[in-house]
Formats: C-alpha cells, structure tokens, sequence
C-alpha cells in the first residue's frame, strides 16, 4: 500500500486514488518478495541484517527501510541482506527514486486540478492519470531491460 493510503488511516483526509499509490504499493510487494525470498538457491539466509529489515517492513518503519534500500551497495548487501536480496535491490534502488520524482510530478498535476471547474478537472485528471501510470510502468521495464543480465544470475 502506497504511504499516502496508509496516512489515511490514521488520519482522516481525503485522497484522491492515484497511480503512484498503484506503482508505490506494486514496489512495496516487491520490496517484501525481495526480503523475504532466499532465491533458487533454497538456503535460508538469516542474518540479524535482513531480520531487522523484514521488521522494518512489517512494523510500520518503511521509511528507514527505504533508506536502507537506497544507502547500501551490492556488495554490503550481499553480506547484511543475501544474495538474492541485493540482487533485487539492483532494480529497487532506481525504481524507488524514479518512484519518488513520480509521486512528486504528481503532487504537481493535483495542486493544478484544485485551480480548475469540475468539468476540467474531471478530464485533465483522467488524462494524467493514465500518463502518469503508463509512466510508472514504463520506468519500471526499462529498469528490469537496463538490469537484465543481474537479475538473470539471482534466480
């Protein structure tokens, strides 16, 4: 679930459904398949790292998670998290702060809708939400095409 869904239950607002709640919650379950799948290889990797994380996850601390995500390199990643997971951070890295300029584009596009009538708000809306999820989505191929070759070796 993207973090501005889960803000609305805790604080009672409205949210207008966006694709960067879609996407956001689409890097989320990747993000958890990443923590929590020891890869082809079948070995349990159990560290105090990647325990620590998968709490993170689930506990309500997604922030520092991110951090993490976009901090570390391969190679400490390999030894604190696994294989297989810093293999997968290969594409979370980039998609996340492709992610991250999306959701602020998108902050953009909705301060405009609050200038126009609702007729123009309505079509200018549906446009740009359908922009903004092919986007999203093409982002996330080209990530998986530019990153081919190391995630063929993580299976």
């Amino acid at each position: 679930m993207s973090q501005d869904l889960l803000n609305t239950l805790w604080v009672s607002r409205p949210h207008f459904h966006s694709p960067v709640d879609d996407l956001q919650s689409f890097y989320y379950t990747a993000q958890w398949a990443a923590a929590f799948n020891d890869g082809a290889s079948g070995e349990k990797y159990d560290s105090n790292d990647i325990r620590e994380f998968r709490e993170m996850i689930s506990g309500g601390r997604r922030f520092a998670a991110d951090h993490i995500v976009l901090s570390k390199n391969h190679d400490f990643m390999a030894r604190a998290y696994g294989s297989f997971f810093a293999h997968s951070a290969a594409i979370l890295q980039p998609w996340l702060q492709r992610l991250n300029t999306l959701a602020a584009d998108w902050s953009s596009i909705m301060t405009h809708a609050e200038k126009l009538d609702d007729a123009e708000r309505k079509d200018y809306l549906d446009y740009n939400f359908l922009v903004y999820g092919y986007r999203g989505v093409g982002e996330y191929f080209e990530l998986i095409h530019e990153h081919r070759a190391l995630l063929e070796t993580a299976v």
